[in-house]
């Protein structure tokens, strides 16, 4: 079923379903399965007993950025006026050239110059479509480096109306598979995972890959277009290596499940630069928008958190699942209680 209307994909829910911090125990969160046309209740502790040994689990090993910073703005023609302002990178044009998102946007013009610290500055380039171009400049130490220093964890948007980012989040908004900078939001299906859970694959003879995609601010991002159609995605970085390449192959061709974890793991693997270039090794950038409609070639198994109503990750589930069931799937974990978002419960998906 093809629906294009965004107002298809709102659903309600109780504002103190929202999560805010993670649970003490991560593998103890709720898990929704849903196989077979059967709904299921367990925990993430459980996840093993849906997987066998033909079966493939892909991850996504990105690392976030503690990208959010507060600097003091500078502009030569009102020295003696300084307002706060908080930014928050994007994603990288070039180097030290970033997109930013920037509150108050309306104080800032091209040419002022925040102060986030003594050795990192940036510049104010240009604005488009409410971001901010920023061309850091942090000396010898680098960007990345600075930032490890002095920025906070880039919190969604939710979980930030209501509190202020916390030491546990430098810990618990990272995953066990973190190995590659450039996320400046989590993969969050993967929080769940305890950071001995490779050995536990390993002693239950589980295969698994990982690939990298950067997760971007955009994920975050409302649809604007009441016609889903015509939404244009944010595009991200991929990289499918091709030892992960050779594994997804090979469990598809032996009839085992490719089981994403987490929407990115899945957006990248029902890409077209994955899928039309034959199932090869590639890097570059995406914008994978799936909706009710597309045809998956790749992954039969989805891992993930629940998510925001009228966001593409939403609409991503009903095109997994179908919109009837999509729906039934949402209105039981509310109804049961479970918790959502990023730091929320999650479900299984095998249909």
């Amino acid at each position: 079923m093809m629906i294009d209307d965004l107002d298809f994909y709102n659903y309600s829910y109780p504002d103190e379903l929202v999560a805010l911090s993670p649970l003490a125990v991560k593998d103890q969160a709720n898990m929704l399965v849903f196989e077979n046309n059967i709904f299921g209740h367990q925990r993430v502790s459980d996840l093993l007993k849906y997987v066998s040994e033909n079966d493939l689990l892909v991850f996504n090993n990105t690392k976030v950025l503690p990208c959010r910073l507060t600097g003091q703005r500078v502009r030569p023609t009102s020295e003696n006026i300084k307002p706060t302002v908080s930014v928050t990178l994007n994603q990288e044009i070039d180097g030290n050239l970033w997109t930013t998102f920037c509150k108050p946007l309306k104080k800032l013009k091209e040419g002022d110059r925040i102060i986030f610290s003594e050795e990192l500055t940036a510049k104010v380039m240009s604005f488009n479509d409410g971001q901010c171009v920023m061309n850091f400049d942090s000396g010898d130490k680098g960007l990345i480096s600075s930032l490890k220093e002095i920025g906070d964890m880039p919190l969604p948007p939710y979980i930030m109306k209501k509190r202020s980012p916390k030491k546990l989040d430098f810990e618990r908004y990272q995953t066990p598979f973190a190995e590659i900078d450039g996320s400046v939001a989590a993969p969050t299906a993967s929080l769940h995972f305890p950071d001995d859970y490779i050995a536990s694959l390993d002693a239950n003879n589980i295969s698994y890959c990982f690939i990298t995609l950067h997760v971007s601010g955009g994920t975050f991002l409302p649809i604007r277009e009441k016609d889903i159609g015509k939404h244009k995605m944010h595009s991200e970085y991929a990289n499918v290596e091709e030892n992960a390449a050779l594994q997804i192959r090979k469990t598809l061709k032996k009839g085992g499940k490719v089981i994403a974890i987490g929407t990115t793991v899945m957006r990248v693997l029902e890409s077209s630069s994955f899928v039309e270039n034959n199932l090869q090794a590639f890097f570059g950038s995406i914008d994978t928008f799936i909706r009710p409609g597309h045809h998956f070639k790749v992954c039969s198994g989805l891992f993930t958190n629940f998510h925001l109503p009228k966001s593409t990750l939403y609409i991503l589930v009903n095109a997994f699942v179908g919109v009837e069931k999509a729906n039934e799937l949402y209105s039981l974990a509310i109804k049961k209680r479970y918790r959502l978002f990023s730091y929320g419960d999650c479900c299984l998906l095998l249909p």
